[in-house]
């Protein structure tokens, strides 16, 4: 379970890194086109915004998995171990049922953008959209096989 989930958040992060890439550049050429007088480029601003939603959905799962997710703990901690346990469960609990609402409703509201383009790429507005139910689930399968991967 370990590996699987190493793996899953290895190949999040890297996708995520590449959108991240992928965003500089554009930003850059945007930049520099209205540096040289160019004017702007019309497409720039919304694959800005595609790559970043992309970055911060697939990423999410790196970041949980390296630990860099926020917590607030100080009271858990305190607790005897039966309850530190009890709470680790409820919170996988709740953290499930949260990230399943989220991949649920995206893969509804995913379903119905394909009919509609954005204005400037004209791309199926499900294109963009796709990273809140792909990130999620990406993040559900770190979360879970994480949990029950512990020894």
């Amino acid at each position: 379970m370990q590996k699987f989930s190493k793996f899953m958040a290895l190949t999040g992060g890297v996708i995520s890194c590449i959108f991240l890439l992928v965003n500089i550049a554009d930003i850059t050429a945007g930049i520099i086109s209205r540096q040289l007088g160019l004017g702007s480029i019309v497409w720039t601003e919304e694959l800005a915004r595609i790559s970043l939603v992309w970055c911060v959905m697939l990423g999410a799962s790196a970041a949980f998995y390296e630990g860099d997710n926020m917590t607030i703990d100080f009271a858990v901690k305190a607790l005897p171990g039966w309850a530190r346990g009890l709470c680790r469960v409820i919170a996988f609990l709740i953290e499930c049922a949260v990230l399943g609402v989220l991949v649920y409703y995206g893969i509804q509201n995913v379903s119905g953008g394909w009919t509609m383009r954005t204005l400037a790429l004209r791309v199926p507005r499900a294109v963009p959209l796709m990273a809140v139910p792909l990130g999620m689930g990406l993040f559900l399968a770190v979360l879970v096989s994480r949990f029950f991967g512990r020894d």
